[in-house]
């Protein structure tokens, strides 16, 4: 058994179909499932088999109903609440439909949250925990289900060293999700000892032992929430163990715990929101208005229903408002997000700019973070913006023929205004460099292909984009088109030369701001990438023939030669291809000075000893490529990019050069015709290439 594989068919649930290619085993996509859109990408510094056992994710289809049982639940007192890191919405009273996880064997599960003293959320120092509350999917093959509370984690079966509480339940009084009603769910057990939090962090959690594998739910026995608007935290959010195993796992890769907390307190609060306490930098034009979207989370019994902020700039009230919400936010642990909108006044610069809640429900806000700062800064002229695209590929991902398509796309649709490079992933791609590598799994990148936009806006799949619930359709211009509208505060120049030996590579930035003032969080990163890279040796996996006959080919002939080509192909030129890097995360330590004037050009100069960079194969196919980067929020504030000085520009389009016939030809519709015709022409060579031209 591969025990790093964990399998998921929940990911992009809306367009299953689209995108994996499965075995439906017993409503579980098994270990041995052939996932043709994404592969697990792994961290490059450890050990591959980082994971003691195999986690599967189950998330729906249909199975065999079994007879309802008894309600279990609690009617809540004046001062009782409930809380956890997951805010209580559940996706579905439906067994199948819930998020589960699990091992897949007979075993003892237990799991938890941990609660800190000391916590953003008033849920700590002096509050009581009164109960829990928890889903089991079908209690048919459960036993010894078990509640306790604790301030150190169990090393036994039976939770008998937990040093507050362990409380045994009766099987007969709990509820299952399956064969349920909304009202009737949910196990909601009171403690019979109540545990008031003191100065140290308590874990809160339920044990259960699986008797008998028979179904979906029995592998997957644990109901977890992964979609981030009912996600408060992670930190803290899912500790599981599996039988006696004195490890406990405390990561949140798949999701959180779907768990609640009920507290009780002589002293909750009504009406409270904390906001989050700061922003990054937001540029507006001279006299314009932009937005700054802020969420705001609820620590109250009461809910959100309006607010009051009020906007500071520079120390002067510059807005005030009241937002009334079109659905009140009923419970502690929700969470409401609003465009706050900032006005640029008359004159360029650097403005500090606070947004506070001040009232909500009517009443004075009792949060505990009740005020944003961050800066505003008012731009001159607005600098030409260029989109920076991190493409994630690798010769072994199956789905890399989106991101090839998809860059082919992008340079037909937006030309010089989208800068795309890739990075191959894995140490087994011929085109590997580590330090990227590193840096995508650092940064959440968990999966390829995938790509970041500007560093902004993350894990957006190729070809598909962000919105995947339209079939056939090239929704990634819609990404792209939103980080186009982002205003910046700065263009870059760049030029580079190869040296007359070939050894160096001098690159040479030039950035203009269009503000004067004091500003410390810029840098620049610097990039090589190389176009035309190709080995006859090379094998690209390719998964796309899954697509044959589902009308891929014919609503974009650019998936042809893949839906249609082998599961590993040949002869494929590879361009934009990340070679070689300097500031990767956080850009070159002072390369941008924090004295700022308007108009007035900064230089950087950055060199590339090419012997140090052995993936290159062909320094006169070069290209050099300068991201500014905002070092506080890890966003992208602009880049350019131009090809080393003397060195001719082509473009490959991911197929092998060489004489060759046309074979086959399509307008952009896709209709095929024998003869050109006014405007795109899509024309395929004998050779694999599929080339777009202009005819006028």
């Amino acid at each position: 058994m591969n025990q790093n594989h964990q399998i998921t068919n929940n990911y992009y649930t809306m367009v299953r179909d689209l995108l994996f290619c499965t075995t439906l085993c017993a409503g579980l996509y098994s270990a041995d499932a052939c996932a043709q859109g994404l592969d697990r990408l792994q961290d490059p510094t450890q050990d591959p088999t980082t994971e003691k056992y195999e986690t599967f994710v189950h998330g729906g289809a249909t199975e065999a109903k079994a007879p309802a049982i008894a309600k279990s639940h609690i009617d809540l007192r004046d001062n009782e609440v409930w809380w956890g890191y997951f805010n209580g919405e559940y996706k579905s009273n439906d067994a199948y439909d819930l998020l589960k996880t699990g091992w897949g064997g007979e075993l003892t599960y237990a799991a938890g949250i941990k609660i800190f003293s000391q916590n953003d959320f008033d849920m700590g120092k002096g509050k009581t925990i009164e109960g829990i509350k928890f889903v089991i999917p079908d209690l048919k093959n459960i036993e010894d289900v078990r509640i306790w509370i604790s301030t150190t984690l169990s090393e036994k079966l039976d939770m008998s060293d937990c040093d507050i509480c362990v409380q045994n339940l009766d099987k007969a009084n709990l509820v299952q999700a399956l064969n349920s009603t909304p009202d009737n769910f949910t196990n909601e057990i009171r403690f019979n000892t109540p545990y008031t939090i003191g100065d140290e962090d308590v874990y809160v959690g339920y044990s259960f032992r699986v008797t008998q594998i028979e179904t979906t739910y029995d592998e997957c026995p644990l109901v977890i929430e992964d979609r981030e608007a009912n996600i408060l935290a992670k930190e803290g959010a899912l500790y599981k163990r599996y039988d006696d195993d004195p490890e406990w796992m405390d990561y949140t890769t798949s999701g959180i715990l779907a768990m609640q907390v009920l507290f009780s307190s002589a002293d909750m609060k009504s009406n409270a929101v904390n906001i989050t306490d700061s922003f990054t930098d937001v540029a507006v034009k001279k006299n314009g208005t932009a937005t700054q979207p802020l969420t705001l989370s609820t620590i109250g019994k009461e809910g959100l229903s309006n607010f009051k902020y009020v906007v500071t700039t520079n120390g002067e009230i510059s807005d005030e408002q009241t937002v009334t919400l079109d659905e009140p936010i009923t419970q502690i642990g929700g969470e409401y997000t609003y465009d706050f909108p900032l006005k640029g006044g008359d004159t360029q610069g650097v403005y500090n700019t606070t947004i506070k809640i001040t009232e909500v429900n009517g009443s004075a806000n009792e949060g505990l973070y009740t005020e944003s700062a961050g800066q505003t800064i008012v731009v001159e002229n607005a600098p030409e913006r260029k989109v920076f695209i991190e493409d994630y590929t690798g010769t072994w991902v199956k789905g890399a023929p989106f991101g090839f398509i998809n860059k082919l796309k992008l340079k037909e649709l937006y030309g010089d205004k989208v800068l795309v490079v890739s990075s191959h992933n894995g140490a087994k791609d011929p085109m590997y460099l580590k330090e990227y590598d590193t840096y995508a799994y650092r940064s959440g990148i968990k999966s390829v292909p995938s790509t970041v936009i500007d560093r902004t806006y993350w894990a957006v799949y190729p070809y598909l984009g962000s919105d995947m619930g339209q079939y056939l359709r090239y929704g990634y211009a819609d990404d792209v088109d939103r980080a186009l509208a982002q205003l910046p505060v700065a263009s870059v120049d760049v030029e580079s030369k190869l040296s007359d030996d070939e050894s160096t590579i001098d690159v040479e930035a030039k950035v203009k701001f269009e503000f004067t003032g004091k500003k410390d969080n810029y840098a620049l990163f610097y990039l090589l990438t190389e176009d035309g890279m190709q080995d006859e040796s090379w094998t690209q996996k390719n998964g796309m023939g899954f697509y044959a006959g589902k009308g891929y080919e014919t609503y974009d002939p650019l998936f042809e030669r893949y839906v249609n080509g082998p599961e590993e192909m040949t002869g494929l030129v590879y361009d934009d291809v990340v070679v070689a890097i300097k500031g990767l995360k956080t850009g070159v330590e002072g390369s941008i000075s924090p004295t700022i004037q308007l108009d007035e050009i900064q230089t950087g100069k950055e060199s590339f000893d090419l012997s140090e960079y052995p993936i290159i194969q062909d320094k006169k196919q070069l290209s050099a490529c300068v991201v500014i980067l905002d070092t506080k929020s890890g966003k992208v504030i602009n880049a350019n990019k131009c090809k080393v000085k003397g060195v001719e520009t082509g473009i490959s389009g991911n197929t092998a050069t060489s004489k060759a016939v046309e074979v086959a030809r399509y307008t952009a519709d896709g209709r095929q015709v024998s003869q050109p015709v006014e405007g795109v022409n899509i024309i395929r060579y004998s050779d694999g290439r599929i080339v777009k031209s202009v005819v006028r």
